[in-house]
């Protein structure tokens, strides 16, 4: 009898500090998401437009150490690991949100004033019918031009991207180059990129690197330029 009843508290004591262990480790911060190659060109590519400031599952501030989650090929800006889950739960909840502060952010100056599909004046067929591209906003004529949107995406953001620049072009506060500090044009015809929808002209192809590096520290000086 005395040795059944040391076996079942011997038992119990382990079973107790699995227990324990466990709380233990699900109290642990977890790990950030690993990006895959195909992640991390989402996050390159959508992050420099990503509109929210705050973790989309928390509501906490998003600071140096934010974590960039990529749920269904959109990006998702967390405050923690421990957000990881929330965000993957509810998908489409996220998403929507994501989305809807891109329209606000973006639409007050969006370029086109024409559909990039049909060449129609926006409003001529009532509410332009409005997407969001990765961080980008689209905005077409109507919905009938959804399909032919899906079917060449590349070609309507290129439309979209040119007229970003067009638009920024002639009130473009800098003569040099942001990242080199050469002077623009000394080194031949400058070159027009974005970062997001933030033009960026820089003497020469070789400094894009460094933009897609400094981005944001690149964009705030064209900014405080912009000011002065």
């Amino acid at each position: 009898m005395k040795t059944l009843f040391g076996l079942t508290l011997v038992a119990l004591l382990a079973l107790g500090a699995a227990s324990v262990a466990s709380q233990k480790d699900a109290a642990k911060p977890q790990p950030a998401p690993t990006a895959t190659p195909a992640d991390a060109e989402v996050i390159r590519a959508q992050k420099p437009a990503y509109p929210l400031e705050t973790c989309i599952v928390s509501g906490h501030k998003l600071d140096d150490k934010a974590i960039d989650f990529v749920v269904d090929g959109r990006l998702v800006r967390l405050c923690c690991a421990d957000c990881k889950s929330g965000a993957e739960k509810d998908k489409a909840a996220w998403i929507a949100k994501v989305d809807a502060a891109v329209i606000a952010a973006q639409k007050p100056t969006y370029p086109l004033q024409t559909c990039p599909i049909s060449g129609e004046k926006l409003g001529a067929k009532g509410e332009p019918f409005e997407v969001v591209q990765g961080t980008k906003l689209v905005r077409l004529c109507c919905k009938g031009c959804k399909p032919a949107f899906d079917k060449d995406v590349a070609a309507s953001m290129a439309k979209v991207d040119k007229a970003w620049i067009e638009a920024q072009l002639p009130k473009y506060p800098l003569e040099v180059c942001p990242v080199s500090d050469e002077k623009l044009g000394g080194m031949g015809e400058p070159v027009n990129v974005l970062y997001g929808t933030k033009l960026v002209r820089l003497c020469c192809s070789g400094c894009k690197k460094t933009l897609e590096k400094d981005g944001p520290a690149i964009v705030a000086k064209i900014e405080a330029a912009r000011k002065n």
